[in-house]
């Protein structure tokens, strides 16, 4: 599982669908179309239960009459989600998240490396470093990032990769816990 010689680290990183699924969530809210997208409603949700709240028609006929302004929030609500489930799911199939991949850390650069492909990246590609109660997330700009989830991960590993994300990146790059 770890390989460590002097300054580096490697780690075999292996996905699970809900690792995945965080960050394709975390991309969703992060996209102005879809904030957007669920402002417009929540308005239209507001105004239906406002309309609501205002008539004197019976609570039967109101809705029929207005069905259309509860459907468009509740697709919106749902197909948003449902759009990030299937990202997720075709990502899944995918051989880095499908098999995983092997992450060598060093002072220098990162080694990537999936199998039938490796590449090798240097700290200056990264654009933010940040660490969630998951994983942590390599950004190579606002929306693209590497994920390595922290389970799978040891103790003394974290420390170790803290460490060097620290020393290695420029300051304001990385936000680590």
């Amino acid at each position: 599982m770890e390989k460590q010689q002097e300054n580096s680290l490697s780690l075999d990183v292996k996905f699970k669908f809900k690792d995945v699924l965080r960050y394709n969530t975390s991309v969703a809210i992060k996209n102005i179309v879809n904030d957007i997208v669920l402002g417009i409603g929540l308005a239209v949700l507001i105004f239906f239960f406002y309309k609501m709240c205002t008539t004197t028609e019976r609570l039967d006929i109101f809705i029929s009459k207005n069905i259309t302004l509860l459907l468009v929030p509740i697709l919106i609500f749902v197909l948003i989600p449902w759009r990030v489930w299937q990202v997720t799911a075709s990502q899944m199939q995918m051989p880095a998240f499908a098999y995983g991949v092997k992450y060598v850390f060093s002072e220098k650069h990162i080694l990537l490396d999936i199998g039938e492909a490796s590449e090798e990246m240097s700290w200056d590609l990264f654009v933010n470093i940040v660490e969630t109660k998951y994983d942590f997330r390599f950004y190579v700009n606002k929306v693209s990032a590497q994920i390595i989830p922290k389970h799978n991960l040891t103790d003394d590993q974290l420390s170790i990769l803290r460490t060097m994300i620290k020393t290695a990146t420029k300051p304001g790059v990385c936000r680590l816990k």
